[in-house]
């Protein structure tokens, strides 16, 4: 799994650009609750906010989401998402053209 966050955040500028993501907790809940069925996966940050894993994660699990830890920091993955400010967590609903299969993020759990 390990290998899947470091291939996801190496394409994570080219999802951002090319794909389609929703940014921060409010979007996500709002995605999980009303749309889960499209979302590829969500990563969240390394440091996200006191509570967000704790309401994110069951809710993902229950519908079936994949939902990743990144090693980055909230600030890293606003940067990485060409973001001026820190982003917690994403929902990723098209990786666009970035290298990524959806297959092989399930392949190694």
């Amino acid at each position: 799994m390990e290998e899947t966050v470091r291939r996801l955040e190496a394409a994570l500028p080219v999802v951002a650009k090319t794909g389609k993501i929703l940014f921060g907790r409010n979007n996500v809940l709002w995605a999980l609750r009303n749309e889960a069925d499209k979302i590829k996966v969500i990563l969240v940050a390394r440091n996200p906010p006191p509570g967000l894993l704790e309401e994110i994660g069951p809710m993902a699990e229950e519908r079936g989401v994949l939902l990743l830890r990144s090693r980055r920091t909230n600030l890293e993955l606003g940067a990485l998402c060409g973001r001026p400010h820190s982003v917690s967590v994403v929902a990723i609903y098209d990786f666009g053209s970035a290298p990524i299969e959806e297959e092989t993020l399930y392949a190694k759990q």
